[in-house]
């Protein structure tokens, strides 16, 4: 009961989240995507007739993608004309893809712990080989912060390279029109290789060997043209997709952003800073901790009989992190609730070119 329950107010977020005419005609959209309920492996969506393929995860958003194209965008799910992939082979699709989206996220983690490190040995530098009393302790945590994600990229990196490798030589699987062994007897001399396949007399028989199928995955009609985070979920209909709204302020990194899919309304206290939110509704809290601190914070429940706690958190507060929290109903009965949460990390800003380096040289002195 607890999944259609969860459908029905994510289509109730959606129908929130759509309170004006869509444009008519093309539209121009960035976009990242995470799937609810699980993964989608070969998954994509259209572009006129261009399909970009886009496996969703359910554990990390997926790197921004560009739509310029007709409303509303359409996501599909290919279908190869082999047969049903062996189970090894899943197996270890779904492992390249977790390696491949956890690597990212280390290595954008590791590069601005290597930036920070940098930072604090370059002032030691400039002050004669002596960091300042404060510094020594984050340098030397940082150093190890650095040791222990590169050990764990490289894990990583070994790990994806023997599933790409299942992946592109997966072991063949013989079908119940190709015998594991060729009977004794049949000669195979009378094989051509330059034999050419014989046509069939049906051209769309042709048409269907060489032109990708794809199975309607779900439609999404925007309100504008903008940023967003697509929500793809399962309904009692079939798959919808829930857009949120992501321009430039509305879920800064270093913030919150809370949904309810509770049936009740809820608190999200964080100190003196409250959130409340009704079923359905959306909201975003920054905590208020520092950089690279905690913060303890707690979700409230509230019925006929009061206010109960339903959650007790306690975060990493980083500026360059934003974290996405659902909020899910407990067990039948209690007055507790769940969470689910995807975080993504900012990417680094590259590092200021050195003087010179465009050819001009050092600016003069005035």
């Amino acid at each position: 009961m607890l999944r259609p329950y969860l459908a029905w107010l994510l289509t109730g977020v959606a129908l929130l989240a759509q309170t004006t005419e869509p444009p008519a005609g093309r539209v121009h959209v960035k976009f990242r995507a995470l799937s609810f309920d699980g993964a989608i492996l070969g998954a994509g969506y259209l572009e006129g007739k261009e399909l970009h393929p886009l496996d969703l995860s359910s554990d990390c958003l997926t790197v921004e993608q560009t739509y310029v194209g007709t409303n509303p965008i359409r996501f599909v799910v290919g279908q190869s004309n082999r047969a049903t992939p062996a189970p090894e082979w899943v197996s270890a699709h779904q492992q390249l893809t977790h390696d491949q989206a956890r690597m990212q996220t280390l290595s954008l983690e590791l590069a601005t712990a290597q930036q920070r490190l940098g930072l604090l040995t370059a002032d030691a530098r400039e002050r004669g080989g002596k960091a300042k009393p404060n510094a020594t302790s984050e340098v030397d945590q940082l150093k190890a912060k650095v040791e222990a994600l590169t050990k764990e990229i490289s894990t990583l990196a070994q790990s994806a390279a023997r599933a790409q490798d299942q992946v592109n030589h997966p072991t063949p699987t013989p079908t119940a029109a190709e015998p594991k062994a060729r009977p004794k007897g049949i000669s195979t001399e009378k094989a051509k290789p330059n034999a050419k396949a014989r046509p069939t007399s049906d051209p769309r028989a042709n048409e269907a060997t060489e032109r990708p199928r794809f199975t309607p995955l779900a439609t999404h009609t925007f309100t504008a043209d903008g940023r967003y985070l697509l929500l793809v979920h399962q309904t009692p209909v079939g798959t919808t997709i829930t857009a949120i709204d992501d321009k430039e302020g509305a879920f800064p990194y270093g913030s919150m952003q809370f949904i309810n899919l509770c049936a009740g309304p809820i608190e999200i206290r964080f100190g003196a800073k409250v959130l409340a939110l009704n079923p359905n509704g959306k909201g975003t809290l920054q905590a208020p901790a520092g950089h690279n601190a905690y913060a303890e914070g707690a979700i409230y429940t509230k019925d006929n009989d009061g206010t109960h706690l339903g959650y007790a958190m306690r975060i990493f507060q980083q500026d360059d992190v934003r974290t996405l929290y659902f909020i899910l109903p407990g067990d039948p009965g209690s007055h507790g609730v769940r969470l689910k949460g995807i975080e993504e990390r900012k990417a680094p800003e590259p590092p200021a070119a050195p003087p010179g380096s465009d050819g001009k040289g050092p600016e003069a002195p005035r």
